[in-house]
Formats: structure tokens, C-alpha cells, sequence
């Protein structure tokens, strides 16, 4: 039994590079600090246990949003009087990395490192980015349960739990979830986006990627690839509020494997650590230190 005299609970599942800057951001200044609590990841050992740390501040029947990157599904417990109200935004897996590829980049130039390429960018990302970071930091799926799994089982999970959502949609659609929240939470909905092509290009002298500059074939590699993540998209893109009328697109038949595919990523990984703080040293030219922006 619900709580009558409690109002809903808002959790606002925050996926890298999917709007949840500009939500954060706004509702942290709309709303006072009880009724909103953003989780932060948890330090230690204790990450082993859950990747959100709840220590800090305790929640209260006057919180009304709780929103992160680690919000892990054991929370639920804590609010078993409480009704949630689920939201995420997604985002097809070109865009995502163009735009993860960007915020990557402008944050190493604005520290003194140095920026390198879409090859070694791409390599070291997780494939299926978007569909894993659901399973391990929302579901709590620990390493060895994904790899465990098939694309087809992890597609199903996925659907399955946004199949409970209140809100799902394109992260185009933040506005559109900033209305209704605002709606129900009595705040303004005029939020300021944050993270924008404009915010990196002048914060930090890079000129950002667009996806119009990648080659088509790229493009079409980085669906191929990613396939997972691109049906989900077009699952869940313009459900809104109309998340039970939703079915999922059939996943193409065909296998990723999950193992080789993080040993490649592992390699890339190493390249980066290494390339971006020593510049791209294969090159046999001098870097200049002065403009990094071309040489990305």
C-alpha cells in the first residue's frame, strides 16, 4: 500500500551525454535541498556493494526527485511507501559518440593534456555503450553476469525495465520532460542546456566534432556495431509518456562478442591513457603545444 499523504517520487536516470547536465543543473536550482538529492558515485570498497552512494544526505518524505548516473534499482528499498515515477533519455549511438567524444576532449584540453583521435576514441569505448551502462549501474549487473549474457538477453532486460518507466525518450525530448516535471513539481520549466557545442568550443579553444564531419561509412560502422543500442533507441525514442503502448523493434539476428570486444577495447584504452598525455607521438612531427584544436 502506497502512502496517500506522500507525493510521488521522481527518479531521473542519468545515461553520459543524454541531457542530464541541463536537468541537473536546473532542478538543483529550482528545487531546495530536500526535495532534491542527486547520487553520487560511491567511493572505496564499497562500490563493489553499489555504485551510488546514499550516505549523504538522508532522504525524507519531503524528497521528491532523486536523480544520478549510479541510481542502482536496490534503492527501491529505501522508498517502499513511496510511488516512483521513472524517467531516462537515450540516444542513438553515433551521436553519442560524437558527443562523448567531444566532452572527452574538451575537459583533457582544458587540463593541460593533449586530444587524439576518433580511431583510438572509438576503440576504447564499450560497445553497446548506452544498453551496458543501463544493465551495470541501474540494474546492477556485475561484470561477469553481462558477459554472461546474449545480445538478445540484454535487449530483453533493457526493454523490460524501461517498460516501467514514466518517461522515456530522444534526449531532444528534455524539454519535453522538463515540462511535465515542472508541471507536477510546481517549478519552472525554462531550463538552460548545458554541455553544448557552443559551451565546448569556447570554454576550451576545440572545435567540436559534428556527425555530419564523420564519413558515412563510419556512421554506418559505429550502427553496425551497435546495434543493441540503435534498436533500443528506435524503441524508446518517442514513447514520452506513453511507455506501455510501446513494442520493442525486432534486434537483427547476428552475435557480438562481448569478451573480444572488451580485449580490443582494453588495447585502445592504453593507446588513450597514453596518447593524451604524451600527444600522438606516432605522428613524427612537433606538437604544438599552444593549438591544440588543430591539432585534433
Amino acid at each position: 500500500m502506497r502512502g496517500t499523504d506522500t507525493p510521488p517520487l521522481h527518479f531521473i536516470y542519468h545515461v553520459p551525454k543524454c541531457a542530464g547536465r541541463t536537468i541537473d543543473r536546473h532542478l538543483a536550482s529550482a528545487l531546495p535541498a530536500p526535495a532534491y538529492h542527486r547520487l553520487r558515485k560511491r567511493r572505496g570498497l564499497g562500490r563493489f556493494v553499489t555504485r551510488y552512494d546514499s550516505s549523504r544526505p538522508p532522504f525524507t518524505d519531503a524528497t521528491r526527485v532523486v536523480s544520478g548516473h549510479h541510481l542502482g534499482i536496490s534503492l527501491d528499498s529505501l522508498f517502499q511507501d513511496r510511488l516512483i515515477k521513472r524517467s531516462m533519455l537515450l540516444r542513438d549511438p553515433a551521436s553519442h559518440f560524437v558527443s562523448y567524444y567531444n566532452y572527452r576532449m574538451t575537459r583533457y584540453v582544458n587540463e593541460g593534456l593533449y586530444p587524439y583521435g576518433i580511431d583510438v576514441a572509438y576503440g576504447a569505448m564499450r560497445r553497446n555503450f548506452i544498453t551496458h551502462y543501463i544493465l551495470n549501474n541501474f540494474l546492477e549487473l556485475s561484470w561477469m553476469q553481462i558477459a554472461s549474457l546474449s545480445d538478445q538477453e540484454k535487449y530483453d532486460l533493457a526493454n523490460a525495465f524501461l517498460s516501467m518507466f514514466w518517461f522515456v525518450g530522444d534526449y531532444t525530448l528534455c524539454e519535453d520532460l522538463l515540462s511535465v516535471l515542472a508541471d507536477r513539481l510546481g517549478i519552472s520549466a525554462n531550463a538552460r542546456p548545458h554541455n553544448a557545442l557552443a559551451d565546448l568550443a569556447r570554454g576550451a579553444g576545440w572545435t567540436p566534432l559534428t556527425l555530419d564531419l564523420l564519413p558515412r561509412q563510419i556512421v554506418e560502422n559505429i550502427e553496425a556495431e551497435n546495434r543493441v543500442d540503435l534498436r533500443l533507441w528506435e524503441t524508446w525514442r518517442e514513447a514520452g509518456h506513453e511507455t506501455g503502448a510501446v513494442r520493442p523493434v525486432a534486434l537483427d539476428s547476428g552475435a557480438s562478442s562481448f569478451l573480444s570486444n572488451e580485449a580490443v577495447r582494453f588495447v585502445h584504452q592504453i593507446a588513450r591513457r597514453l596518447q593524451r598525455r604524451w600527444g600522438h607521438f606516432d605522428a613524427g612531427l612537433s606538437l604544438p603545444q599552444q593549438d591544440r584544436a588543430t591539432l585534433a
